[in-house]
């Protein structure tokens, strides 16, 4: 009886050690197909080179938010994640989506994906490459232009998050401050349509908060 109870207790334990390290691997999130782990009623392609590229649109706005770029079925507090990214001038990474089926209530945060050679203000806002948005202006311009990749990696645990650009971190914010802290703290992501042509690659995911994945 002993023998069968340590080998429970073992398995329990065994079982506890491999979910929490399985929650701090790297997850792909570019599959064989597009819709793999992605939906979309947008432009957006998986080309045969593992890129994503949403071509150029008419349109130059936010607002059709159907055509945006949504992970499925992942819903986090802490995270990390990282990707290769071109835009032609605007789109951005949504995170903290509390319902992936209604972005219209803006309640999610966003890192901004921007060409920062189209910024026409004297100093950089929460709008620029890196930037926190509501409310975090990066600090830093380390973003190449549009015809070369940059990569971006985002870290997010509690409220602290920390937004780095071809590995110099470009943003360290707390997230309860200003506006932010009015905003969501869970939820999932989304890789906005301005209208602009974006590529993206690489693109893998890091749960760090063991959160239900549904």
């Amino acid at each position: 009886m002993k023998y069968y109870a340590c080998t429970l207790v073992c398995l329990i334990a065994s079982f506890s050690w491999i979910s929490t390290t399985k929650a701090a691997e790297w997850k792909p999130l570019i599959g064989k197909s597009l819709s793999e782990h992605w939906r979309t009623d947008g432009h957006w392609e998986l080309h045969d080179d593992g890129v994503i590229h949403l071509p150029n649109q008419e349109y130059k706005h936010w607002r059709h938010y159907k055509n945006y770029l949504i992970l499925k079925d992942i819903l986090l507090n802490d995270f990390e994640i990282a990707f290769d990214w071109r835009v032609a001038e605007n789109s951005g990474l949504y995170f903290h989506i509390p319902d992936l089926k209604n972005l219209e209530e803006r309640k999610h945060k966003e890192v901004q994906l921007y060409e920062n050679s189209k910024w026409n203000k004297p100093e950089f806002g929460d709008h620029t490459a890196g930037g926190i948005i509501p409310g975090h202006a990066p600090t830093k311009d380390v973003s190449n232009p549009s015809s070369a990749w940059n990569h971006m990696d985002i870290k997010c645990v509690g409220n602290h998050i920390t937004v780095a650009i071809n590995g110099t971190i470009v943003t360290e914010a707390d997230l309860s401050e200003g506006k932010a802290g009015e905003r969501s703290t869970y939820g999932g992501f989304a890789f906005q349509d301005h209208g602009h042509a974006v590529w993206l690659r690489n693109i893998k995911l890091k749960n760090l908060d063991n959160a239900t994945q549904r």
